[in-house]
């Protein structure tokens, strides 16, 4: 099952990414900051070799009767799902999926000692809503671990597939994960100083990775639940008044049935260190459920990815780029810009302040509807509240809407 979002065009490229929707995309910033040392990868090809070492130790059982499963209490190591073949211990999730099927409350049984969860479960197992469930088992030092509880229509598209996918799709250059600072709480080992090989080409945000820069693993994570990789190319750019757009892809997938696979095309003005991607827009964003004949996940994941990627070389913005440089040449004072915004005074002033603070943000264009637009995006990031954030950004994009690109 496929779902796509953010405007594909009838040649099956992605759209002009739309003015309203431009604003800073967090979600790899999100990653960034949550992500343990244990689930990030410097490289594409190191996080291929992990997750395909990963899925050899691991092996899908056919379809089992849950009238012939039980769950038992391991000593020190929590529970584990038995029949007559053997036995594999449940993890954080595998628990959820299982207590999901019974209708119990998975945080509850977690706080329960081992004995009485298990008793608990296999009471509910008789009513459990279907009556076959495959499970997904991985060898490991602790003994075998059961990842996923699916049923006969989960087609698995394997982490590691997907990044083997990723690596031979990706055979036009300029691709590449962003450099990024050391994450919170990042080990020493972790840490190095950015060369002329880390940096992006022609970046020039304050706030972007220099030479010299410490830098930590960041862009690719991996761990027994899901997968993100986030790569950008600024090697093809695309011109406006206040500088340079480029294009981002951010990737996701769960090998057990935690999230669907989603390939999303991004276009952005710049990346900072620690990932957010500024005055950014999603140009399109394919989602593919997990669903169908064993490997039709993959080949509809396989020829959706090769089709971002080869549109995202494409993509333009000559429409919004006409109505940026409309929005430049505008004049707009600070009472034109609060009746238009509908803004408090002190918003306004404060975006007026950032204009002139920042002028390589509007290239200049101070007094512009260009400029009032770059300097409310300043303003919403001093904000401490994510809704007075939103709410001003929203106000620039509306404001820019305004421009009559002629």
């Amino acid at each position: 099952m496929v779902t796509a979002t953010a405007a594909v065009a009838s040649n099956g490229a992605p759209a002009a990414a739309p003015a309203q929707e431009r604003s800073n995309i967090t979600s790899a910033f999100t990653q960034w900051c949550s992500r343990p040392a244990e689930e990030r990868f410097r490289s594409l090809g190191d996080m291929q070799i992990a997750l395909q070492e990963r899925k050899q130790r691991s092996a899908e059982t056919g379809l089992l009767p849950i009238t012939e499963m039980e769950v038992l209490p391991i000593a020190e190591q929590g529970l584990a799902i038995s029949n007559k073949q053997g036995a594999a211990l449940l993890n954080n999730y595998s628990l959820g999926q299982l207590a999901q099927g019974i209708g119990a409350p998975a945080g509850y049984l977690r706080t329960l000692p081992a004995h009485l969860a298990a008793a608990c479960i296999n009471e509910g197992l008789p009513r459990y809503p279907e009556r076959e469930r495959s499970l997904l088992v991985t060898e490991s030092e602790q003994g075998n671990t059961c990842r996923a509880i699916t049923s006969d229509q989960y087609s698995r598209y394997w982490d590691a597939d997907v990044v083997t996918d990723l690596l031979n799709t990706l055979e036009a250059d300029g691709w590449r994960v962003p450099p990024a600072r050391p994450y919170p709480g990042c080990p020493a080992e972790d840490i190095w100083q950015a060369t002329a090989a880390d940096v992006l080409p022609g970046e020039q945000h304050s706030l972007s990775v220099r030479v010299g820069d410490t830098c930590g693993p960041a862009g690719l994570y991996g761990s027994d639940r899901d997968m993100f990789a986030l790569l950008v190319n600024q090697e093809r750019s695309i011109e406006t008044p206040s500088g340079n757009m480029y294009r981002a892809l951010i990737l996701r997938n769960s090998e057990v049935g935690a999230s669907s696979y989603n390939v999303e095309c991004i276009l952005y003005s710049q990346v900072c260190g620690n990932h957010i991607l500024w005055s950014a827009a999603s140009i399109a964003n394919i989602r593919l459920v997990h669903r169908g004949s064993a490997d039709s996940t993959r080949l509809n994941g396989r020829a959706f990815l090769a089709g971002t990627i080869a549109a995202a070389e494409e993509a333009s913005c000559s429409e919004e780029q006409q109505q940026i440089a409309a929005a430049a040449e505008q004049k707009l004072d600070i009472k034109s810009a609060q009746l238009a915004t509908g803004l408090p005074k002190s918003t306004i002033q404060a975006a007026e302040i950032m204009q002139e603070q920042f002028p390589q943000d509007h290239g200049d264009r101070a007094g512009t509807t260009w400029g009032w637009v770059q300097g409310l995006t300043r303003a919403s990031q001093q904000s401490k509240y994510m809704a007075d954030r939103t709410a001003i950004d929203q106000a620039a994009a509306k404001l820019l809407r305004k421009v009559d690109a002629g």
